[in-house]
């Protein structure tokens, strides 16, 4: 294997650090077939995932089938699931290490997205559209907020001057804990900070 130390995107470290030449250009090709016969990033993953595996085993010199492969492949990603049986760090693979070089599907987007310069239309279109209702949904529970204030101002029941009022939505990321509005982590395909890190 390749040195990985890079801040390229993880999905080109990964490529680089595991030989794993033409990769990038097979899952382009599967990123932009037409919608019915179209992989999705999450598919896309699960199939780097396992060359990833694949590549870590036959470096140690250790051939097994795919299925084989996708099934540890999927167990050493979920990290809940017990490797007893596989007995694959003593035959020389770290599976410690292989699972941190696994990707996310949000990875495989940052790197279609922002290192191919890759824009598939009717997935845009989709988040224009998502991005749409979401920003219709905030303006009429702005419209609601703002009447029951009004009201409330009107009859005394709030004192002062009639505040305004703005509704936004915001998704806080499990990872890092940073907060974004919904729009733009929907437009970003994610948490902007941790796609920063990728």
């Amino acid at each position: 294997m390749r040195n990985a130390t890079s801040t390229r995107p993880k999905v080109v470290r990964v490529i680089d650090k595991y030989d794993l030449d033409g990769i990038g250009d097979e899952m382009v090709a599967e990123w932009t077939k037409p919608e019915s016969t179209r992989r999705s990033c999450r598919e896309l993953a699960e199939f780097f995932n396992i060359r990833v595996l694949d590549a870590a085993l036959r470096e140690a010199g250790i051939i097994w089938d795919r299925p084989l492969v996708e099934e540890c492949a999927a167990i050493i990603k979920d990290k809940d699931k017990s490797l007893t049986g596989y007995d694959l760090d003593s035959r020389g693979v770290d599976t410690d290490e292989v699972g941190g070089d696994m990707v996310s599907y949000q990875s495989i987007y940052t790197y279609m997205t922002e290192y191919r310069d890759i824009t598939y239309e009717r997935e845009v279109d989709g988040i224009r559209s998502r991005v749409a209702s979401l920003q219709q949904i905030e303006t009429k529970t702005e419209t609601i907020a703002t009447g029951i204030i009004s009201h409330s101002v009107t009859h005394d029941q709030v004192h002062g001057v009639e505040p305004t009022v703005e509704v936004t939505t915001k998704c806080i990321c499990e990872t890092c804990g940073t907060d974004t509005e919904m729009s733009a982590y929907l437009r970003n395909g994610g948490c902007p900070a941790c796609s920063r890190s990728r």
